[in-house]
């Protein structure tokens, strides 16, 4: 009798014999596995009759009879010889169903491979908390309050990029070879390994990269010709209205006491703090006299204050009276 695959072949083409029809009865029952394999066979050839034409499929059956020749031909020469027409025929179309599950195959193994390489993680904090991560390379970021970053789950060999929402103070992992690059909402930042601290967050009007160590070259998004150099102790500000960038020589250590759950700020703007300090514990500030938002403060607080005691000092320590009032979490600070 013929082999189990010239019976299903003949069943494909109709022409099965009632013997041939039990034997691939019997042997579809045998086992689950047969059974898989049967239903699969049938399903492909009944779905793929309009491909048979298929150049790849008919060179992938060359291939196979060469191969059955081959090893046909160590056991018995004559063997091939005698192979009829119609089993010749089923091999055609073995090779050809051969070919669509290993596209299949394929295929499912390239999108899932490629969608595993591609694949994104994105974490947020939300406010009043902070988060530290750990990259694919062994990079470590820190991730205050309010921020996201998408980073994707294997970095590729030409290139190691990440996106930034909001705050983060970056450690990364030196590989000349591939750098690292920081896109923001308005600019990039490319390091090859260095420590340094982005704030971007969406509703401020400026982002600003500072440098604690190594090297960083900044970029414009909208005119990526312009690009800026930091070192070590500079502190770049960039304006997001009006496209232009300000380098400043700044004390980095006020960049990353955040990091351990103080805010230290010298000479900063009220506006700027109340940013901060809506981000921390989830409130929003309203300053009725717009005057009152270029006061500038310096000194520090802990996370872990009370948000009232923050306020009480500001209110103190300013040169021009003020109050504030509070309605569930809006805070409105005006002029006494």
């Amino acid at each position: 009798m013929d082999t189990i695959w010239s019976i299903i072949g003949k069943n494909l083409e109709g022409n099965i014999s009632p013997d041939e029809e039990k034997a691939l009865n019997e042997w579809i029952n045998s086992s689950n596995t047969n059974k898989q394999v049967y239903f699969q066979i049938k399903e492909l050839w009944y779905h793929k009759q309009d491909q048979t034409n298929n150049s790849q499929a008919i060179a992938a059956y060359d291939k196979l009879i060469n191969r059955i020749k081959f090893a046909e031909g160590i056991q018995a020469q004559s063997r091939v010889q005698r192979i009829s027409s119609q089993v010749n025929q089923f091999i055609k179309y073995a090779a050809i169903i051969f070919f669509f599950i290993s596209f299949s195959f394929l295929s499912y193994y390239y999108i899932t491979h490629e969608s595993s390489k591609n694949e994104f993680c994105t974490i947020s904090v939300p406010k009043g908390n902070k988060s530290e991560i750990v990259l694919p390379d062994g990079s470590k970021i820190w991730l205050n309050n309010n921020s996201k970053l998408t980073y994707p789950k294997n970095f590729n060999q030409s290139v190691r990029q990440v996106e930034l929402i909001g705050e983060g103070y970056f450690e990364i992992q030196r590989n000349v070879k591939v750098p690292f690059i920081v896109k923001t909402s308005d600019i990039s930042i490319k390091v090859l390994g260095t420590k340094f601290n982005i704030s971007a967050y969406p509703n401020d009007k400026f982002i600003e990269t500072t440098l604690i160590s190594g090297k960083v070259t900044v970029q414009s998004n909208e005119n990526p010709e312009v690009i800026s150099t930091l070192n070590p102790g500079e502190s770049m500000t960039f304006d997001k209205l009006n496209n232009r960038a300000a380098i400043a020589s700044v004390d980095t250590k006020f960049y990353t006491y955040w990091m351990k759950g103080e805010f230290v700020f010298k000479d900063e703007r009220f506006e700027t703090l109340a940013k901060r300090i809506e981000r921390i514990y989830n409130v929003e500030i309203i300053f009725e006299d717009p005057a009152l938002k270029e006061k500038t403060y310096t000194g520090d607080f802990k996370v872990d204050d009370n948000i009232y005691s923050i306020l009480e000092i500001f209110k103190r320590s300013t040169s021009v009276p003020i109050e504030y009032v509070t309605d569930r979490n809006k805070i409105t600070i005006r002029r006494k």
